[in-house]
């Protein structure tokens, strides 16, 4: 262990403002040291351009209240947020075994994803909001190990021809119905009274990149 940390003690700053470094990939705070909650006292000791300890893969900018804190180690000179708590936001009703990423803005707390005890996992969009999923170039978003492109609303649909022959001595109609594939190719005729259509979307159609 570093001979200097062992006489470090944790603190906790007000947290004034919070967003992500446009030069490191972090994220930086400016802090209050010292003072009571939601105090705004101009005098108190301040820290600019603080970076926060946030675990590879995840950056988390939060709306800034006046209960959120950051608490902290000074390395020399330097402030070091060892991570960013609101405990005056909504409580998140985490089940045991449960791990849970959620929305730390002001409106978003009930976006999340969870990874249930049960071992399900749920994505859940705020009310009346999107979950959207993208990819670029040839990658597909794929749906429980599918290969078939997911068909949507409009896409074409391919039937076939159905023709009927009234007989010359009477009789009902006998009709002929020639199915396609989804390319597009005839199949195999089939001549009777009475048909069943069935119909496929076309190979054309689809969406491109969501199989299912």
């Amino acid at each position: 262990m570093h001979e200097e940390w062992d006489s470090l003690e944790l603190d906790f700053a007000r947290v004034l403002a919070a967003s992500a470094s446009t030069s490191t990939r972090c994220v930086t705070v400016q802090v209050s040291a010292s003072g009571d909650e939601g105090d705004n006292n101009t005098d108190t000791e301040r820290g600019d351009g603080v970076e926060v300890l946030q675990p590879l893969g995840l950056m988390a900018v939060p709306a800034i209240t006046a209960t959120t804190q950051a608490p902290f180690q000074r390395v020399g000179d330097q402030m070091v947020a060892l991570g960013i708590v609101d405990k005056g936001a909504p409580a998140q009703a985490v089940e045991e075994g449960e791990a849970r990423l959620y929305g730390v803005g002001s409106g978003n707390s009930t976006a999340n994803v969870r990874v249930r005890n049960s071992g399900a996992v749920e994505v859940n969009a705020k009310s009346n909001a999107n979950v959207a999923l993208s990819v670029d170039g040839t990658g597909d978003v794929v749906l429980d190990g599918g290969s078939l492109k997911v068909a949507r609303v409009t896409d074409s649909v391919l039937v076939g021809t159905l023709a009927g022959t009234a007989p010359s001595g009477g009789g009902p109609v006998v009709f002929t119905f020639v199915p396609l594939d989804a390319s597009g190719a005839p199949g195999t005729p089939v001549v009777n009274a009475t048909v069943t259509i069935a119909a496929v979307i076309a190979s054309a159609g689809g969406a491109a990149h969501v199989k299912a």
